[in-house]
């Protein structure tokens, strides 16, 4: 039966459907949220903000793979925060991602990029 969002999402998590009484995951998932005890530290190009919060920053890059050319503006992102990109095929969203893990190299190999560990839903 259709739901609304929300209750579809929270059975979605909870892996159970009260209506159906039906179970399709064995465990729940959840989300736990957990400040980091080194906020003050800053590595790469990362740097504190006034109330002590690292900011990773990213700068100006290109990134060509045949055809395709992705132009990036420098930007800004925190720790645990989640960002949802969306978009058509064929955008850059992937590349993107991969170039701030490290695993592509920008097309200017001058450009230093912070070290962080990303993790992305494809």
């Amino acid at each position: 039966m259709p739901m609304s969002v929300r209750q579809g999402i929270n059975v979605f998590l909870s892996g159970f459907i009260p209506s159906e009484n039906m179970r399709f995951r064995d465990e729940e998932l959840t989300f736990k949220v957990k400040e980091s005890n080194n906020d003050n530290v800053v590595l790469g190009e990362s740097e504190a903000t006034k109330d002590n919060k690292v900011v990773h920053r990213y700068p100006l890059m290109t990134k060509t793979l045949g055809p395709f050319k992705l132009s990036v503006q420098p930007g800004s992102f925190k720790p645990s925060e989640i960002i949802m990109m969306l978009g058509q095929n064929g955008t850059g969203k992937t590349t993107l991602i991969k170039l701030l893990a490290g695993i592509l190299k920008p097309d200017d190999e001058e450009v230093e990029m912070p070290k962080l560990t990303i993790s992305y839903k494809p």
